[in-house]
């Protein structure tokens, strides 16, 4: 980081993007090497948390536009990760489960992840770590700026 300005490198929303972008990228690599993608990934874990569940709430708890899971939960559900099934209490949404490979991928990933992410955090003791989760989850359970 000597090649940075000192005027980035005092920005915490920078060093956060640095620091997201090597996370991303080693983790993209890991779960290619499972067969799927970050995104699925988030929709395979959400879905095993709350199974079942609708897609809507899926794509509220992932943050993701409903274009975006309706298509994912489709790619999914045709490489036979996921099954929907229609909502006895609506007839037009859907419940999506894991399949047992779904859920196979899905612990492999996992695995690879925390793997993954013992790579990231190699250079802080384990302290730190604990420390670091904390002190992000904190920024993160702290909400939208602009809503108060």
């Amino acid at each position: 980081m000597t090649d940075l300005p000192e005027t980035l490198t005092d920005r915490t929303a920078f060093l956060l993007q640095l620091a997201l972008g090597r996370a991303q990228a080693m983790g993209e690599e890991v779960l290619l090497e499972v067969g799927i993608g970050g995104r699925e990934y988030g929709l395979l874990a959400v879905v095993a948390h709350l199974a079942p569940c609708s897609q809507i709430t899926a794509a509220r708890t992932l943050g993701v536009d409903r274009t975006t899971t309706v298509a994912l939960v489709g790619a999914l559900e045709a490489r036979g990760l996921l099954r929907r099934t229609p909502d006895p209490a609506n007839r037009r949404a859907n419940l999506v489960s894991l399949t047992d490979e779904g859920e196979r991928v899905r612990a492999r990933a996992a695995e690879a992840l925390a793997a993954c992410d013992d790579r990231f955090l190699a250079p802080l003791d384990a302290p730190d770590r604990e420390r670091l989760r904390a002190l992000l989850g904190r920024l993160v359970a702290g909400g939208d700026p602009h809503t108060g």
